[in-house]
């Protein structure tokens, strides 16, 4: 995959009804963009502090399922990783493994099952699948920077859970246990105890983060509304949903002011959750609370290599070894290394939480959109790759001002303004509400995987979509932003797409700005048919464009916003939030 996209050129519409002057004849633009690094500081780098680990089995506890009543017990058993020589406090991070065999053959980790996690350790015939440990790379360069890191054992939970065609998949009971796990070490922090006095004072749980795998992200998920609604909540700060479950339809929305930030990484060569449902988490949450989303769409990688314990290609499950992009035997296949894999996931589950938890302002360009991953983070160590990842943001409800999340059928008459929109020269255009698991209710591109409502445009000619914004003052923000997926299916799309986006002020003064120059979001979604067992399929991700691009407007007197099809000569896209955002410190 190339790490560059050069915009095509510019095909201009005529008759657009502003006038273009000189750049020096017209008001000054918006703000700049103050200089950040293009790539972003490598969190693979070891903190300063040695680290301790300590297990620790607190009994048992009754968990329940939400939809059948049913009950049952699972241990309170985990571990803890903290600095040995840092002051304190530490900030708390706790990570929950998802659903995986929990008892296994030393070889060809085959399952064998068990009842209630009673694995007998017969190394090396049999032994317990401790996917708890999985993640000891991030736990330890964590706690290392300073963090208090539990990692927890859910494997009771994968006992009884059973299939996700029945119950809530277990989604109640592992935020139950999450809860109960930050409940047990906030007494520690108060009284110690347990074996923890060490730790007494040490703990910081005025900041919370939580990472969830599988079906331990939609455990996470839960566990902030299951927090919300106590009488002494924990302060969950952010929320990391690794290519997580949604059978149960969760939305962010916690009621905490200081808002929880959240994101989601998709796995676009997963197997297991090949329907990428944290794209259903984001979606459904983008409008929700008080935080920042976040949403990373991560092309070559799988389901299972953030997992040390889940040594097996979880792609096999849905998807052919022949399969263009995610297939290991295609000569044009782009996948990540296990070893890659878990390279990226600790650039991105680190730096979230050193940003978002630990307060740490130099990993706040990438989670703005300005500065690139690291070459750890790249496939061959060399940095950038960006065309791997694609990353939306949405911020918070105070720095962002929507123009169209484009909620229902109206958007096809006015926007959130209630302003005109218009669409011209299209061969078709029209709304659209995915469904879901199914990837149906599209029918321009299916499986789309982004559940927002969303527009698709279809051209054969030079085209535009206008909103008319009806003189709006637009100068307290810095960036327009909208969520783009090119449509597969559609051969004109096969080299990627760029579109001009052209904003007009009250004098009637317009600036041009090529999309593709400022995004690799506008490609051709890779692979072989998704029903045939490939990996094509759309999903919506960010086009951002500072306004200091904008040359010229002046954007507290803003007209019109338009986009104009044409700098190639037909394709299909689909589109929402269109917005300006204030991303800055």
């Amino acid at each position: 995959m190339r790490n560059h996209v050069a915009a095509a050129a510019l095909l201009l519409l005529c008759g657009c009804g502003a006038s273009e002057m000189p750049a020096a004849a017209m008001p000054d633009a918006g703000p700049e963009w103050p200089a950040v690094p293009a790539i972003a500081p490598d969190a693979a780098v070891r903190g300063a502090y040695q680290t301790l680990e300590q297990e620790y089995d607190f009994g048992r506890m009754s968990v329940a399922d939400e939809q059948t009543g049913a009950s049952y017990e699972t241990d309170i058993h985990g571990y803890i990783r903290y600095p040995q020589d840092a002051p304190g406090p530490y900030p708390v991070l706790l990570f929950q493994h998802g659903r995986h065999q929990t008892c296994e053959t030393g070889i060809g980790q085959l399952p064998v099952p068990v009842g209630d996690d009673n694995c007998p350790d017969l190394a090396p015939v049999i032994t317990p699948a401790d996917s708890y440990r999985g993640y000891d790379y991030l736990v330890d360069n964590l706690a290392s920077h300073g963090y208090a890191v539990l990692s927890i054992d859910t494997n009771d939970i994968n006992d009884h859970d059973g299939s996700a065609s029945s119950g809530d998949a277990g989604a109640l009971a592992r935020a139950e246990l999450i809860l109960r796990h930050l409940d047990e070490f906030r007494q520690i922090d108060q009284a110690g105890g347990n074996g923890f006095d060490a730790l007494r004072g040490r703990l910081d749980f005025s900041r919370v983060g939580l990472m969830g795998h599988s079906r331990g992200g939609e455990g996470v998920d839960k566990a902030v509304a299951v927090n919300a609604g106590r009488a002494q909540p924990h302060a969950i700060r952010a929320v990391f949903a690794l290519a997580p479950t949604d059978y149960n339809g969760q939305v962010i929305a916690a009621a905490d002011p200081g808002g929880v930030a959240f994101a989601t990484l998709l796995p676009y060569c997963d197997g297991d959750v090949e329907n990428l449902m944290g794209a259903y988490v984001y979606d459904a949450s983008r409008l929700a609370g008080t935080g920042p989303r976040l949403q990373i769409l991560a092309m070559g990688a799988n389901h299972n290599y953030f997992n040390t314990v889940w040594t097996s290609d979880d792609w096999t499950i849905h998807g052919t070894a022949a399969d263009a992009h995610c297939g290991t035997q295609a000569s044009t296949q782009q996948r990540d290394t296990p070893e890659g894999q878990r390279a990226l996931g600790q650039f991105f589950i680190a730096s979230f939480f050193r940003a978002f938890i630990g307060g740490e302002t130099a990993f706040a360009a990438y989670w703005t959109g300005r500065s690139g991953v690291p070459a750890s983070a790249c496939p061959d160590g060399v940095a950038p790759c960006d065309a791997r990842y694609h990353l939306s943001v949405q911020p918070a409800p105070d720095a962002r001002l929507l123009i169209d999340a484009t909620l229902d059928d109206t958007a096809l008459q006015t926007n959130m303004l209630g302003l005109p929109v218009r669409f011209e020269g299209f061969g078709d255009f029209g709304w659209c509400a995915p469904s879901g698991a199914d990837g149906g209710g599209c029918a321009v591109a299916a499986p789309t995987f982004s559940t927002a409502p969303q527009l698709y445009l279809n051209w054969q000619a030079p085209a535009r979509y206008t909103t008319e914004l009806g003189g709006l003052d637009a100068s307290a923000y810095d960036t327009l932003s909208l969520r783009v997926g090119v449509s597969h299916g559609d051969a004109a799309n096969a080299g990627g797409q760029d579109f001009e986006i052209v904003l007009t002020d009250t004098a009637g003064h317009a600036v041009r700005v090529g999309a593709a120059a400022h995004s690799r979001a506008l490609f051709d979604p890779p692979g072989d048919a998704f029903d045939a067992g490939g990996s094509e399929k759309t999903t919506l991700n960010a086009v951002r464009v500072p306004l200091g691009a904008f040359t010229g407007i002046d954007l507290s007197r803003l007209q019109s916003l338009e986009l104009a099809f044409g700098a190639t000569p037909a394709g299909t896209v689909q589109l929402t939030d269109l917005m300006f955002q204030r991303l800055l410190p």
